[in-house]
């Protein structure tokens, strides 16, 4: 067989192995999107978002009307998401301010969980970002026996399929599964060092 017939069938292959992955990854986001809700449900020890560009009262709402403590994940340079709130209102809101990354987020995240002994979590974050947030939450929990409820802090939009949040999601996706690789290895692509926490 010479070069040209090997490159050939390395280059089919590799398409062909693309592709597989990319319909996986259709099939897991339009399964996650389908049973996507605002709702967890049934009962939970904590809940989880992280920093989406969008407001995170939504979460703090559902973490306040089920009398449970809330983890928020965000970069050092977000501003405070409740600067509403009294610092004696923050006793039961945990903040990381170190996370610059929808990865860093998950995997700070899962050492507070692993940490705080929670056993049943609800992750809120905003309809676009509940795949990857998942993957990346259930990724770093495995083996702990802790169960992870997904929720979207909005409904799913009419015709999700056609909007640019989603279309992102698709090649963030990839970019994450790089950090996780990286981050395996020791390397972070955002702040290092540990958490810090929100103080009015």
């Amino acid at each position: 067989m010479d070069i040209t017939t090997r490159l050939k069938i390395i280059s089919i292959l590799s398409f062909l192995s693309f592709l597989f992955l990319f319909v996986l990854q259709l099939f897991y986001f339009i399964h996650i999107y389908r049973h996507s809700r605002t709702q967890p449900g049934r009962d939970f020890d904590l809940v989880v978002t992280y920093s989406d560009l969008t407001s995170m009262e939504p979460a703090l709402a559902l973490a306040r009307s089920h009398h449970k403590p809330l983890y928020v994940s965000q970069a050092p340079w977000e501003e405070n998401p409740f600067p509403h709130l009294a610092e004696t209102d923050t006793t039961q809101i945990n903040m990381d301010l170190t996370s610059a990354t929808t990865d860093q987020n998950a995997r700070r995240a899962a050492n507070f969980i692993i940490a705080g002994g929670y056993k049943v979590i609800v992750l809120d974050v905003d309809w676009f970002h509940v795949p990857r947030a998942l993957f990346l939450t259930r990724l770093y929990l495995l083996g702990s026996g802790v169960k992870v409820i997904p929720c979207s802090k909005t409904g799913l939009p009419t015709h999700w399929w056609t909007k640019r949040l989603f279309l992102n999601e698709l090649y963030k996706f990839w970019g994450s599964m790089g950090r996780v690789v990286l981050a395996f290895f020791g390397k972070e692509t955002g702040p290092k060092g540990a958490p810090t926490f929100f103080k009015k």
